[in-house]
């Protein structure tokens, strides 16, 4: 009965897998066979000694159990006949595209792009454009300083001369006018992009022009273009973030890793204990395998706002943790949530010969409930697609579109004691434009078992050995909203949040009672 239970569970994963995007190469347990290039280490941003960069070459997932992405569809539908197509900028690209709003509505005409943004400050609207690759200039303050250091550090003090001839070109500094727009790359600067429109240009100190800008829509910047695709993100371009101590992050790349649109996968793995109401802990270790590809539609302005849009992702995911301990009584209404990574990425799309810079947001955690006193050992498996799209249509406005195809297996459980137990390996994801957030979700598959006695099973094909009464079903959360950010669309402004459609899926895996055969006295 077991056998075939998980046989059920498995088989579609399986199948999903094989199906699903573009190959990727991540590491997964020992004992997997390298398939393509060598895994590089992810950028790590590391807040403790003890917290690793990423671990030497490892081995490849097999075929069939590497996370992908849904195939490339285009976000909104078909493909517009003679169309934009939306690829992946060249990786370390930091010039910004400046020019003019094209004629009868056209996109920007990018006359400009040997110059960078070297200052930014989007409270103030000031900006520093300097000569692309040379040395910020002194003084510059940070994109994060407050408006009035930023605002000190953008205009030039009283008096100062223009800037010299050689540094700034002097056809591209004639070039940078009032009413011009300039798409950023990620720089160190704006780290995640920057999307403004020119309202004032004077020279600055040293080799720079000082702007004062206001924020600019993506209805001004592509006008009538027509585009829309799915992009890989490369996994080198992740940037993770230890929330633990026990952290290790591997990045593995499928083709030839030249390519700027490299696909490849992001493995993060886990050790971290989870604090119980009683002042106990569970042990519980994990790691996720995301394969992730980012949407992205727009369809001709008209009266400024597109006629129809789509920003989203679809992030193919290979989940595996363990739990172990005893829980002397219940977690509360809220299980136990323990955040252990936050990994960041601003993958650059080329619309229309323009950058068009997509922010990706996730936030791992384990997360743990009992409502019981129980000992557990659960380990588990998950793997699925999960889409989260916000769609829009000129004159109805956004849609939010979700789905989690999703599996969840028991690899090994037992039990022992009297509580239903509900154990989580999640992600928080936020994605946006030029660093305004605009679609927040959280997904979560889960196993969930309930006990009044013993369980023990796995899923190597023996029949379970049970006392008492049990049920084990696999599911999977998500839910999130939209946020008024998405006016860099140039569509109307959503009131506060939309929620997402809340998506809630549970499939039984085992359940019965039983009773053991009592022991035989000689």
């Amino acid at each position: 009965m077991f056998k075939s239970s998980i046989g059920r569970a498995a088989g579609p994963a399986v199948l999903t897998l094989v199906l699903a995007g573009a190959a990727a190469c991540g590491p997964t347990s020992p004992g997997s066979s390298q398939v393509g290039a060598a895994p590089a280490a992810a950028t790590v941003a590391d807040p403790a000694p003890t917290a690793a960069g990423g671990s030497p070459a490892a081995a490849a997932p097999p075929a069939g159990s590497t996370p992908r992405a849904k195939a490339g569809t285009p976000a909104t539908g078909r493909p517009t006949p003679g169309g934009a197509a939306v690829t992946a900028a060249p990786a370390g690209d930091r010039q910004a595209a400046i020019g003019s709003p094209g004629k009868d509505g056209g996109a920007v005409a990018a006359a400009t792009r040997d110059l960078q943004l070297t200052a930014y400050n989007p409270a103030g609207g000031t900006a520093v454009l300097s000569a692309a690759g040379a040395p910020a200039p002194a003084g510059t303050a940070p994109a994060t300083a407050p408006p009035s250091a930023a605002a000190s550090a953008a205009a030039p003090p009283t008096g100062s001369a223009a800037a010299s001839p050689g540094a700034v070109p002097t056809a591209a500094a004639a070039a940078v006018q009032p009413g011009q727009l300039i798409a950023s790359p990620p720089t160190a600067a704006a780290p995640q992009g920057a999307l403004v429109a020119v309202t004032g240009v004077r020279p600055g100190t040293g080799d720079t022009l000082a702007l004062t800008t206001r924020p600019a829509t993506l209805a001004e910047l592509l006008g009538g273009t027509e585009a829309d695709g799915n992009v890989p993100v490369d996994p080198r371009g992740i940037t993770v973030t230890p929330l633990v101590k026990d952290l290790r992050a591997t990045a593995g790349l499928s083709g030839d890793g030249v390519r700027a649109d490299a696909s490849g996968t992001l493995e993060v793995n886990v050790k971290a204990p989870v604090p119980l109401p009683d002042g106990a802990t569970l042990d519980a270790s994990g790691s996720l395998q995301l394969h992730p590809t980012v949407h992205f539609a727009y369809h001709g302005a008209a009266a400024g706002s597109p006629r129809t849009a789509s920003i989203g992702f679809d992030l193919g995911a290979h989940a595996r943790w363990k739990v172990t301990g005893d829980a002397a009584r219940s977690t509360g209404a809220a299980p136990v949530r323990v955040p252990f990574a936050k990994l960041q990425a601003s993958p650059v799309l080329t619309v229309a010969g323009l950058p068009v810079v997509v922010n990706l947001g996730l936030t791992c955690y384990l997360e743990v409930g009992a409502d019981g006193q129980v000992h557990l050992e659960a380990e588990q498996d998950a793997t699925g697609t999960w889409a989260v799209r916000a769609d829009y249509t000129g004159g109805k406005g956004w849609t939010p579109v979700t789905s989690a195809e999703t599996k969840v297996t028991p690899v090994h459980l037992r039990l022992n004691g009297k509580a239903g137990v509900r154990s989580a390996l999640g992600a928080e994801i936020s994605v946006g434009l030029y660093d305004t957030v605009g679609v927040e979700t959280t997904v979560a598959p889960y196993l969930r078992a309930q006990a009044d006695g013993s369980l023990v099973a796995d899923s190597s094909g023996n029949p379970p050995q049970v006392r008492g009464s049990w049920s084990l079903v696999g599911g999977v959360d998500l839910n999130g909203s939209l946020l008024a950010h998405l006016k860099v669309f140039g569509t109307p402004v959503i009131e506060g949040k939309l929620p997402l459609p809340p998506f809630h899926r549970e499939w039984p895996l085992l359940a019965g009672s039983a009773t053991l055969p009592a022991p035989q006295h000689s």
